[in-house]
């Protein structure tokens, strides 16, 4: 699950990430959201897929994301 936090961090915030991070934290969160093996919680694998990926950080992190437009 910390990786998945890493990734999420040098999205949502890139600022003096080494060059070349965020496209990779982008396809390796991808690979985690569509890969039917992975053993997600179904709402973080919902926050993934739908690229929410600072809603995907607050919900790790305790917080209690705002519902978007989906109503999750």
């Amino acid at each position: 699950m910390d990786d998945i936090v890493n990734h999420l961090q040098i999205i949502v915030d890139p600022k003096g990430t080494p060059k070349g991070s965020l496209p990779k934290a982008l396809k390796v969160l991808d690979e985690i959201a569509h890969n039917s093996s992975a053993d997600l919680n179904p709402r973080l694998k919902h926050f993934l897929q739908n690229r929410s990926y600072e809603k995907a950080l607050i919900w790790l992190k305790n917080g209690e994301p705002e519902k978007g437009i989906c109503g999750k």
